[in-house]
């Protein structure tokens, strides 16, 4: 009996120095996995610290918003329109609303322009904007107002934007001969400060009295218009604060744009060999972008296909029909010619493209095809320039008579006028002649 007992306490003993044992082994375990977890959150925590900030988003330092209230901006904000809206209200009511609530932009102010310029809040022209002008304010000629918005609200980190008809009315009629030398003289100040200028029109419905420049027959128009009668809006500013104002704010909000005192830098471009090739001829470019191409021979003529970048530039420059009349290819000693121009959606779609593999066609929004029969020397450069040329809707929407408004249509009195002013104030700078140059190297074998 004595020796089961001693048999029995022995394996008790047993059993509990190895659970003994089993536990310390455990909390030794812990102990690590805990050290290691430390160390592990301790270096997680030191990188996180060692990161870089995030780059702050680029930002307009200054918006100066300028309205004009005068009688004949009456017509497109008309009071107790039977509760409709006028196409100005409704877009200029959207854009002032994102101006104010866009924490991108800085510092916003807001004016009234009548005849002379009074400073407002968002709700105040917006109030003005939404719901009409109950009385007719008189104003002041367009260089006058353009002056005193330059020489007096200009920052160098900011923009002005400033909506009007823009119809120049001097007192004196024959002022009217002189509005490109009026106009050139205020926007060369802004030339010399170092100022860009976008122009967007539009136009909208109107009712009320609309205040022709030309007065020949008769001062007012009551009850109009039957036409739609056309607006702008003025941004100027530091180029690259304007560029950015127009990118977040102005982009497919007008269908017409003008750009003056911009500089735009190259954008990305590349031969795309793989696609369309014909003739003789291979890439030669030591780096990831074909910018060089060798000619075995011109026994055949040439053909290549080179992609543009345009997505950086405005609307304006970068629609069909600017590009067909404005892009150009030329090489000295070459017959080279452009024969054919497509959009990105285009160019897939074509022979030769359609069911290959499109991944090395995404860097580019276009595609130029170049053609080739001669090259008298044994290197040339091809050169692909955008000029910078008046947009075709200047001259169709001006007029020398606005006093037949409701025949003409649309149309804005000395416009084009006013436009020659602002080229002209610009004319030793990038605008006026071109956009943009890329260069293509090409030799002989």
């Amino acid at each position: 009996m004595l020796h089961l007992k001693r048999q029995f306490f022995k394996k008790i003993t047993q059993t509990a120095i190895l659970a003994v044992a089993i536990g310390l082994n455990a909390c030794s375990s812990e102990n690590k996995n805990e050290s290691a977890t430390t160390d592990t959150t301790s270096t997680t925590t030191s990188s996180a610290k060692a990161k870089p900030p995030a780059p702050a988003a680029a930002a307009v330092g200054q918006v100066n918003v300028f309205m004009e209230i005068s009688g004949s901006m009456k017509g497109f904000m008309p009071a107790g329109n039977g509760g409709q809206i006028t196409q100005f209200q409704e877009t200029l009511d959207a854009l002032l609303a994102m101006v104010q609530q866009n924490n991108q932009m800085g510092q916003k102010q807001f004016f009234e322009v009548r005849e002379k310029i009074y400073p407002a809040d968002y709700n105040q022209v917006s109030k003005h904007l939404r719901y009409g002008l109950e009385e007719t304010a008189s104003s002041s000629t367009i260089p006058v107002m353009l002056d005193s918005i330059i020489s007096n609200y200009s920052s160098p980190n900011g923009v002005n934007v400033f909506i009007s008809d823009f119809i120049y009315a001097p007192a004196n009629g024959q002022a009217v001969n002189f509005v490109t030398t009026d106009i050139y003289r205020v926007i060369a100040k802004a030339q010399q400060q170092g100022q860009a200028v976008s122009i967007f029109g539009t136009t909208s419905n109107f009712k009320g009295t609309f205040y022709p420049a030309v007065k020949t027959t008769r001062k007012t128009i009551p009850n109009c218009c039957d036409t739609e009668v056309p607006y702008y809006v003025w941004v100027m500013g530091n180029p690259k604060q304007v560029q950015l104002f127009n990118r977040q704010l102005m982009a497919g909000k007008f269908t017409d744009e003008l750009h003056l005192g911009f500089e735009f830098s190259a954008p990305a471009y590349a031969v795309l060999d793989k696609f369309m090739p014909v003739g003789n001829w291979y890439c030669s470019s030591t780096g990831n972008a074909c910018q060089d191409i060798t000619v075995s021979d011109l026994k055949t003529p040439l053909e290549m296909v080179i992609g543009l970048d345009l997505a950086q530039l405005p609307a304006s420059y970068t629609n069909e029909a600017y590009l067909k009349k404005n892009l150009k290819l030329s090489a000295e000693n070459s017959d080279v010619q452009i024969t054919g121009l497509y959009t990105a959606a285009q160019f897939k779609t074509q022979k030769g493209v359609a069911g290959q593999n499109t991944s090395p066609l995404k860097p580019y929004t276009h595609f130029v095809k170049a053609k080739l029969t001669k090259m008298v020397a044994p290197e040339i450069e091809l050169q692909i320039a955008l000029q910078n040329q008046r947009p075709a809707w200047v001259q169709s929407r001006t007029t020398t008579n606005d006093s037949q408004i409701n025949r003409e249509g649309a149309k804005t009195f000395q416009l084009a006028g006013i436009v020659a002013g602002v080229e002209r104030a610009y004319s030793t700078g990038n605008a006026g002649n071109t956009i943009f140059t890329a260069t293509i190297r090409a030799k002989k074998e």
